[in-house]
């Protein structure tokens, strides 16, 4: 699964999900690529947002 992340003040960022508060995840890159480059189209240079892997925890 990847999220999106960026890093601001310092601080690493998560995109939450607009109808929680939970993590935005998507099941392929491109998903996650696609939306990092439309948010980055309208968002400040030093606020980019990037794709990250996220490991599953295991249950």
């Amino acid at each position: 699964m990847f999220s999106l992340i960026r890093n601001v003040d310092g601080s690493t960022e998560t995109l939450k999900d607009s109808s929680s508060q939970l993590d935005k995840t998507f099941n392929t890159f491109s998903e996650a690529s696609l939306l990092a480059k439309k948010l980055n189209r309208i968002t400040n240079e030093g606020l980019h947002w990037e794709v990250h892997e996220t490991i599953e925890p295991i249950i």
